[in-house]
């Protein structure tokens, strides 16, 4: 999801929502890349050149180093370098993110985890890590000035103790051409009824209604999640189970498995979607075959690809999630959750120098600023001072969504599972969407995988 991951209770998103609403577009400096001056890295050129000469080793999950998240990455570690040319860091990608991952395991079996590394505060990925030493800990109180959501930098704390720098503030969401609604004579839906009507029209005229990656769970986890509340009308069914106070075995997780069977059986995802990969779902949609994408607020920079024609990309929209039939949730409730991060190694010999770039690079101008004034992703930090008025309309619809949310599911369940656990969940996700287990079924594994994940965890 860029990946998956991330804790967001209600209160920190209600907080930081409200705040947006209260400052307005014109509260912020000028956008644009002719405001977005890197902050100077701490001490001055000719200082720099007198230390001594270091390396930091990088490694990150973005893979891209021209666009998006990973060229701004590059920037700030290009700004940082010649700030500092006593500094050398090393930059090493890997994607997607289950290779990544697997990359990070083999790294810290064998002691030789890098200085810095993309990571994610969900149980799987960050306790192992700092359950066996990996990681090192960073002091909080440090980062008072950096304008973090609090509830962000919960999400990479164990035990009161911080882990790593949160990067994003994700939520998921439909992005849909307008260009071909509007050819079609199609407005966007609001509830699966409305859906239904969009698909069949849509499946008329050639046109898949929706690109999705079916190839990776983890976004039919986010889906699974978000159905699961349109039914309930709470995201407490899905926390409660991953508790232990609730089980996942109830008739309100057949539901929301039978809801997700009847989108795949009308055709909304059209043929082949569990053998279509991010990169393909993403493509179909933004060379103008596929109407809508369901994917995460992180792609809004769809907008400015020049890899896609100007007939797609200039009219790119977005919305929630559609009610389901029956249910008692909302469009207006919305899955979100924090993204992912970094964390130091702490083995690094250079530890603290690690550190102290992951603080100078997210001060406030710098990751904030930039990824929102560039239009690449909403940050982990509060972003209502560097609104200029001059947002992109794609940029404009995902704050209304994200400030209008009647409220917030906070970390999905497949950040609560134990690293084998999560298997057994995604195992059973990809069956019930291929066909191959009743929904009845379905409930019951995720019901016994939840179960063995709590037990594990205690």
């Amino acid at each position: 999801m860029n990946g998956f991951v991330r804790h967001l209770p209600r209160t920190g998103l209600a907080v930081c929502a409200a705040a947006i609403l209260l400052a307005g577009c014109e509260s912020g400096p000028s956008g644009g890349e002719a405001g977005n001056a890197v902050i100077a890295a701490p001490g001055s050129t000719e200082k720099g050149a007198a230390e001594e000469a270091y390396t930091l080793t990088f490694f990150t999950n973005n893979s891209d180093r021209a666009v998006g998240q990973g060229k701004m990455e590059q920037d700030l570690i290009d700004a940082y370098m010649r700030d500092h040319p006593n500094v050398t860091i090393e930059v090493e990608t890997l994607s997607p993110d289950p290779q990544y991952q697997d990359k990070i395991k083999v790294y810290n079996a064998s002691n030789k985890l890098p200085d810095i590394i993309s990571s994610w505060g969900n149980m799987s990925f960050l306790k192992p890590l700092v359950e066996s030493g990996a990681l090192a800990e960073i002091d909080r109180s440090e980062l008072d000035g950096h304008q973090f959501e609090a509830a962000a930098l919960d999400s990479y704390s164990i035990d009161g103790k911080l882990y790593g720098f949160p990067r994003n503030s994700d939520f998921w969401v439909l992005y849909y051409n307008k260009r071909i609604f509007a050819e079609n004579g199609l407005a966007p839906p609001a509830t699966e009824s409305e859906l239904m009507d969009v698909v069949a029209v849509l499946k008329t005229k050639g046109i898949v209604p929706i690109a999705m990656d079916g190839r990776e769970a983890w976004t039919s986890g986010i889906w699974f999640d978000t159905m699961l509340q349109r039914v309930t009308g709470t995201w407490d069914t899905a926390a409660q189970a991953m508790a232990g106070t609730g089980s996942f075995g109830g008739p309100e997780t057949i539901e929301a498995a039978k809801a997700m069977r009847r989108w795949i059986e009308a055709g909304a995802f059209g043929d082949g979607f569990l053998n279509q990969d991010y990169g393909a779902a993403r493509s179909l949609f933004g060379q103008g075959k596929a109407a809508m994408f369901m994917m995460g607020e992180w792609e809004m920079g769809m907008s400015a690809d020049g890899s896609f024609p100007a007939d797609v990309r200039d009219h790119i929209g977005a919305i929630p999630i559609p009610s389901v039939g029956g249910g008692r949730g909302t469009a207006k409730d919305l899955t979100a959750w924090f993204g992912g991060g970094y964390s130091v190694s702490a083995q690094s010999p250079r530890k603290a120098e690690a550190i102290a770039f992951l603080k100078w690079m997210f001060q406030p101008d710098n990751w904030a600023k930039r990824v929102w004034q560039n239009g690449i992703t909403f940050p982990a930090q509060r972003y209502d001072g560097f609104m200029t008025g001059s947002e992109s309309a794609l940029q404009r619809e995902l704050n209304e969504i994200y400030t209008g949310a009647s409220s917030y599911s906070g970390t999905v369940s497949q950040d609560k599972f134990t690293s084998e656990t999560q298997k057994t969940y995604y195992d059973a996700l990809q069956k019930l969407e291929g066909g191959s287990i009743s929904p009845e079924a379905f409930a019951s594994a995720i019901s016994s995988a939840a179960g063995k994940s709590v037990a594990e965890s205690r």
